[in-house]
């Protein structure tokens, strides 16, 4: 069997013997944090619930501190950017990590331990006398010179499960932090106690930036971009937050529309006035995305729901919803994460089962004709447009595979055509990296990409696309190291300016340079 540990050598930490075998340096092996205690139980309260390789380095955390991509490449979303830091004088702590505490009486517990040869934390909770939650990690670093970290999970539902991730070291990508785009103004909070805005999209209208995340929607004064000023805070039914978001103006009124986090229905918000939002009736049912097309007078909104119904409303008038119909996208079910709407093709973007176009001009509510399918590792967000006359569909994976991580795909975007979206280019930044967000204006392509920040991609021969300018907004000396952080969101605007939701910075604007 392959081990879970087993990739390419970085640096080598050990000396070889007489024989060839690799035995620890001297220097290696002193390193002896401050002595401090294990768990006294509960579950992962012994590193042999851990299980770390044999050839951990003994001594090895003196080479701990710095970031690190650790990944389990057999799975999709098993990876993180740890950060370490701290020396074997004073001992050794990650990055983002929250505070020590061993007092057990309110429930919960956070425990670090190092021997000098493997880090180790754990977090418990307990909840009453009926359920009990834990996360552990026990890390070291091998001869290579690569991460080992084993990451364990236990709740008193779903019982005990453990991941192995290895990897080596990670920093922002080795170039200029920025090319063809300079910042113009950001804003990261917002009121007297300073309410953080975690963004994970953007919306730009008349000046309005509207932007979602974990806390809500943050309407934004934009109209002078160097001083970008809050105005309203909108939250979900269940005051969570948002995942996306589109405005439209319909009915007289401005309204914005967004998907839920955790809720079961679509928000809807009266913005006319954007310091004093008044929410109408919600759309019924949940959407992590949504798509908006105009038809003649009509304004339709496109729900992305995670399965593979996709509810199409009729929000001419915002005060009386029509829905429409729910065409279904043939084929297994993996949740619909986002879609684009191109005319009377919807394609549709099915997770682990790809993308999927299919052709609704029967009428939403006729069985949806399968017009083409493409296998993805993640299908996560598409886009379709037409370049000198030529149709074209962008395609953005996320997660990490064995392959070689995401794509930005290029396909033919012509139905009438027998290559109908076969790939004619694909282009990446580096293959530790996913594609979060996605679109194209004229003929370059904006894309958010995570901890790459975002990136504009000429497309004007599809098959050889350019990166033409890139801005890294992901800050790697205080990013906790997620798998999901940096760049979410990236929407080109009027002027030459773009707006990047960003997880870590709030609302980034920039301005394109010719």
């Amino acid at each position: 069997m392959r081990s879970p540990y087993l990739l390419a050598p970085l640096v080598v930490l050990a000396a070889c013997g007489d024989d060839g075998s690799a035995t620890p340096d001297a220097a290696t092996i002193v390193c002896t944090p401050p002595a401090t205690d294990l768990p006294p139980d509960g579950p992962f309260a012994t590193l042999a619930e851990l299980p770390l390789p044999d050839d951990c380095v003994p001594g090895g955390l003196r080479d701990l501190p710095g970031r690190w991509f650790v990944a389990d490449r057999t799975q999709l979303f098993d990876f993180a950017y740890p950060r370490f830091e701290g020396d074997c004088a004073t001992g050794f702590r990650q990055l983002g990590a929250r505070p020590e505490d061993r007092d057990a009486s309110d429930g919960a517990t956070f425990y670090t331990w190092s021997d000098g040869t493997r880090y180790y934390a754990r977090r418990h909770l307990v909840f009453g006398a009926s359920f009990e939650f834990a996360t552990a990690r026990a890390v070291c670093v091998r001869p290579d010179g690569t991460l080992a970290m084993t990451t364990g999970r236990y709740d008193s539902d779903a019982g005990t499960s453990l991941a192995h991730l290895a990897g080596g070291r990670f920093a922002p990508k080795a170039e200029p932090a920025a090319t063809g785009l300079v910042r113009v103004g950001s804003i990261g909070q917002w009121g007297a106690v300073g309410q953080p805005i975690i963004a994970y999209n953007v919306w730009v209208d008349a000046g309005i930036a509207y932007v979602v995340g974990p806390n809500g929607l943050d309407l934004i004064d934009v109209t002078d971009p160097a001083a970008p000023q809050h105005l309203s805070n909108v939250v979900g039914d269940m005051d969570d937050g948002f995942n996306d978001v589109r405005v439209v103006h319909v009915g007289g009124r401005v309204v914005a529309y967004a998907a839920a986090l955790y809720g079961s229905v679509t928000t809807v918000v009266d913005v006319t006035t954007p310091t004093a939002p008044v929410r109408l009736a919600n759309l019924p049912e949940y959407s992590h995305s949504i798509q908006v097309r105009t038809v003649g007078a009509r304004t339709l909104v496109y729900l992305a729901t995670y399965t593979n119904a996709v509810p199409v409303y009729d929000v001419t008038d915002p005060l009386a919803p029509v829905r429409l119909g729910a065409p279904v996208v043939p084929g297994p079910e993996a949740g619909i994460h986002d879609l684009f709407v191109d005319g009377d093709l919807i394609y549709a973007n099915n997770t682990t089962v790809g993308m999927v176009a299919i052709d609704v001009s029967a009428g939403l509510q006729q069985p949806a004709v399968e017009r083409g399918r493409i296998a993805t590792t993640y299908s996560h967000a598409s886009w379709a447009a037409t370049l000198g006359g030529r149709k074209i569909v962008i395609h953005g994976d996320e997660g990490m595979t064995p392959e070689g991580g995401a794509f930005m795909r290029i396909l033919d975007g012509d139905p009438a055509s027998p290559t109908f979206m076969t790939e004619v280019g694909r282009w990446q930044t580096r293959p530790e990296v996913g594609i979060h967000n996605l679109e194209i204006v004229g003929t370059r392509a904006y894309v958010a990409y995570y901890q790459d920040g975002v990136r504009i991609v000429e497309l004007a021969d599809p098959a050889h696309p350019v990166e033409v300018a890139h801005y890294n907004t992901w800050d790697d000396a205080t990013a906790p190291g997620g798998p999901f952080e940096g760049a979410l969101g990236f929407r080109p605007g009027a002027g030459g300016l773009a707006y990047v939701a960003d997880s870590e910075a709030g609302l980034i604007i920039l301005r394109e340079q010719p």
